[in-house]
């Protein structure tokens, strides 16, 4: 789980070769990764708060509001990770990363 702006907060291999292996939330991803309504309804709004920091008219001021605000999200997106990996059956691991701010290859759960 990562997020960009303008990218999915997935990023995984569903053995097709000519998928992309990044991932929004669509029916086609809660299809695959086999996850209920209230999860999704959890992701959608963590991407959304992260995706609506984005300033496109002057990419140097997005981000978050505060520090508290982007801890806090960056907090949500540690308990969603551990729900994903709850929930659905398919996943054998999850490795947040948020957006860069947990080191490469750290696996949560």
């Amino acid at each position: 789980m990562l997020s960009g702006w303008d990218e999915g907060p997935f990023y995984y291999d569903n053995g097709d070769p000519e998928d992309s292996l990044n991932h929004w939330i669509d029916e086609d991803t809660i299809q695959f990764l086999q996850i209920g309504p209230e999860l999704v309804a959890d992701l959608m709004a963590w991407d959304d708060e992260f995706q609506q920091t984005f300033n496109r008219d002057d990419f140097r001021a997005s981000g978050f509001p505060s520090e508290e605000a982007e801890k806090n999200w960056v907090q949500k997106g540690k308990e969603l990770a551990v729900r994903l990996k709850q929930e659905s059956p398919v996943v054998a691991r999850v490795d947040y990363q948020a957006y860069g701010c947990i080191p490469k290859g750290s696996c949560m759960i």
